[in-house]
């Protein structure tokens, strides 16, 4: 080979990296990452992109358990609000990443023996741009009752 060969390959390896350092399946965006299991309704999970803004963002999900019934989901993050409903054995709803610091997802499930809520609170408060960097969570539930 010859050095302008070399040249041209090395260069094109330097410009590549970049991107694939941040493309791929999940664009930069980490996996999910379990944060917390609500009893009867599912599981709670969390992500980040720390790599397409200036500052991190966060996104929460919920996965209703196949054996459960309708859940009503709302999401809080700043001035945004979002409310859906999830069936069981539905796919994990997520909700948009966001950049605020407290975040929460309150949900609702009502069967015959009675109403089932859970709130989950998530502050985001500090580095959580890496998986074992979980973010404080607390969650209540009230019983049906």
């Amino acid at each position: 080979m010859n050095k302008a060969w070399l040249v041209l390959l090395g260069m094109s390896l330097v410009l590549l990296l970049p991107v694939s350092a941040t493309d791929g399946a999940t664009n930069g965006r980490q996996k999910p990452y379990v944060l917390t299991a609500v009893a009867n309704i599912g599981t709670v999970y969390w992500r980040y992109d720390c790599v397409h803004y200036r500052s991190p963002e966060w996104s929460l999900g919920i996965h209703v358990f196949r054996d459960t019934a309708t859940t009503s989901a709302t999401f809080r993050g700043g001035n945004l609000r979002r409310r859906r409903e999830i069936q069981p054995g539905e796919p994990t709803l997520w909700f948009p990443f966001r950049r605020e610091r407290l975040q929460s997802l309150s949900l609702v499930q009502a069967t015959e023996p009675g109403t089932l809520r859970a709130r989950v609170t998530v502050d985001w408060r500090g580095n959580h741009c890496e998986s074992y960097f979980p973010p404080r969570v607390s969650m209540q539930l009230q019983p049906r009752g």
